[in-house]
């Protein structure tokens, strides 16, 4: 379901109209309510940005997520993962290593840089050794998983890059 607005030239207090994807971008003083899925969000749910050029990845992983406690946003690339972030705090971004624009370990560097806390897990399915030895000794980059993985896989790399479990985060 996407976000909704109120419709400020009907006579009926309350009517609301869906606001395309294209022209939408969450403000600082209005979270969002509803997930991508449509699903409504816990407002103590720690905050996840999820990044991947491929949609089918991005609803996926936004699922377990919300399946795991958290509530996600979720940005189709580098960028607009930037835009996102100058809007408002994320706990943690799980990025796609290989986008266009900017790659994931480029976005890790740039949240570093500007957004202090923020943790970075990279999601891929490159050759594991390959991406180790980039990743290696960085500091930029908090977390690796590799596609495919499950839920517990999910749940286990969050645990180990985040102090803390859903909830208590930015309490």
């Amino acid at each position: 379901m996407p976000p909704m607005i109120a419709n400020r030239s009907e006579p009926q207090p309350g009517s609301r109209y869906p606001v395309s994807s294209d022209n939408y971008h969450p403000s600082l003083d209005d979270p969002p309510l509803q997930s991508a899925d449509g699903l409504r969000l816990d407002s103590d749910a720690s905050r996840i940005l999820i990044v991947d050029d491929n949609p089918d990845i991005l609803k996926l992983v936004s699922k377990m997520a919300v399946c795991l406690g958290y509530q996600p946003t979720t940005a189709e690339n580098g960028v607009d993962a930037l835009y996102y972030l100058t809007r408002g705090y994320y706990d943690l971004v799980i990025t796609d290593y290989d986008m266009p624009f900017i790659d994931g370990y480029q976005l890790a560097d740039q949240i570093k840089e500007k957004h202090f806390g923020t943790k970075v897990i990279i999601m891929t399915g490159h050759c594991e050794k390959e991406v180790e030895d980039l990743l290696d000794g960085s500091g930029i980059v908090d977390g690796l998983l590799l596609k495919p993985f499950n839920l517990e896989a999910m749940r286990e790399k969050i645990e180990r890059v985040s102090p803390s479990y859903p909830g208590e985060w930015g309490a």
